[in-house]
């Protein structure tokens, strides 16, 4: 596939690496000619230097040749100005980055033909409404809706009391329809097998039906939906997650430094409390209660602020607080800290990109720790390997676990003697090293 990137900041170095490694054709295209002398020292791909909205920039790129071009720069305008110019132009598909809210009416984080482009996403939208999910969850650390939303996969953090440690997994006695898909101890993610056991401190990934959640996270994590938020930054994230939470009937505060803004969410958001006050400040925190509140989420555009104010959430008790990491890469540092929830608007940019250039049979794909591992959804295809073939034949390599599969609108965990039939849609959590022979199982085969 033939692929061109606009804007070589974090987004797009992530993008244009994954795209590398997967052996697609790239150019990358920045006004910055040091950033691309970086990535032309770390990848083999073409780069070119300007402005990617410029129509002969674009045609000096081939992108009438393109089967996708990608905008990812830090300007929203730009970004669609080069999206826009490159379907005009003969690219196949495109896909915008956007930053602002006012690119994302009723705060829906995915457009699809906004301008006559074919993707426009705004990651923020949906990191708030990640964090919205967490909230409705019963302690966990991370949600993750699968199949149609009917398969969830939740993230939760063995305390030192839990009665699921020290026991392998083949003994564990786990709600019905429920597996643990993976585990991250130290920062590192294993699938595990039967002999596993759990440590506390361990971070696990578990999946089940949609319906029977709740009562893995009262086996596992033991909280409550969160009844009271308190909100630090009242940007794109912050709003729109105070109007996904009050839709819910979350009581909701808002602390936003800048009057102006305080004033106008003030007039917005009828139903939060919005306070004009410095979310660092540990003496208003401690004034407004906030240590009463069930989840405490710092989502300004500041890294140094959101962990700062995360941290001193914590510190006068609230149970759970999340944090916005701009920078993906720190994520496991805010956790060594104490912050329970991190998330990055540009893993997320990351991850909706790189599922539409993956090859057709990939329905969805999400990264799991950066990248160590995906939790990819495939559709089985007549003819291939997969298909009609008990699974405990298979030979699924270390690092790969069949999940779930999705047959006619209905969703099994699979055993072994299970068999995949065609057009079923399969998840499977697969580590990066076991990724390609998955994808192998699902590739019809060539006679």
């Amino acid at each position: 596939m033939y692929v061109v990137v606009v804007g070589m900041g974090q987004v797009g170095r992530h993008v244009v690496s994954e795209l590398e490694h997967d052996g697609h054709d790239v150019v990358a295209i920045d006004c910055d000619g040091a950033s691309l002398e970086d990535i032309e020292d770390e990848q083999d791909v073409g780069t070119l230097v300007g402005y990617g909205s410029s129509p002969r920039v674009l045609k000096e790129a081939q992108v009438d040749r393109a089967e996708l071009l990608v905008a990812v720069t830090n300007d929203d305008e730009i970004n669609l100005v080069a999206a826009l110019a490159g379907k005009n132009l003969g690219a196949k598909r495109s896909i915008a980055r956007v930053h602002h809210g006012h690119y994302s009416a009723d705060d829906i984080g995915i457009q699809y033909g906004l301008l006559g482009i074919d993707v426009v996403m705004n990651p923020r939208i949906l990191v708030a409404q990640e964090i919205a999910k967490i909230a409705r969850s019963r302690g966990a650390l991370e949600v993750l809706g699968l199949a149609g939303n009917r398969v969830e996969m939740i993230q939760v953090e063995l305390s030192g009391d839990s009665k699921m440690l020290h026991k392998s997994l083949a003994n564990l006695s786990l709600p019905a329809d429920t597996l643990i898909g993976a585990v991250v101890r130290e920062g590192e993610l294993f699938v595990p097998g039967g002999a596993d056991v759990l440590l506390a401190g361990d971070r696990i990934y578990l999946l089940g039906h949609a319906g029977n959640m709740d009562e893995v996270e009262d086996v596992f994590g033991g909280g409550r939906e969160a009844a009271r938020v308190c909100i630090v930054g009242g940007g794109v994230i912050g709003s729109a997650l105070a109007r996904l939470l009050t839709a819910s009937d979350v009581e909701v505060m808002l602390i936003e430094r800048d009057r102006k803004t305080a004033e106008e969410l003030a007039e917005e958001l009828v139903d939060v409390t919005v306070i004009h006050g410095d979310g660092t400040d540990v003496h208003l925190l401690e004034d407004e209660q906030v240590g009463n509140y069930d989840l405490f989420a710092a989502v300004t555009q500041d890294d140094e602020v959101n962990l700062m104010a995360a941290l001193l959430a914590k510190r006068i008790g609230v149970d759970r607080a999340a944090s916005i990491a701009q920078r993906p890469d720190y994520a496991d540092i805010y956790r060594q800290l104490g912050v329970d929830i991190v998330l990055s608007p540009r893993t997320v940019a990351s991850e909706h990109i790189l599922r539409y250039v993956r090859q057709s049979e990939v329905q969805s794909l999400t990264l799991l720790e950066h990248g160590q591992a995906e939790v990819l959804e495939l559709v089985a295809r007549d003819g291939s390997r997969i298909v009609d073939t008990p699974l405990k034949r298979l030979n699924l390599p270390r690092g790969a676990l069949l999940a779930c599969i999705v047959s006619q609108g209905t969703v099994r965990l699979p055993r072994g003697n299970d068999q995949v039939h065609g057009g079923d849609v399969v998840v499977v959590i697969a580590t990066a090293a076991a990724r390609p022979t998955v994808e192998r199982l699902f590739r019809k085969r060539v006679l």
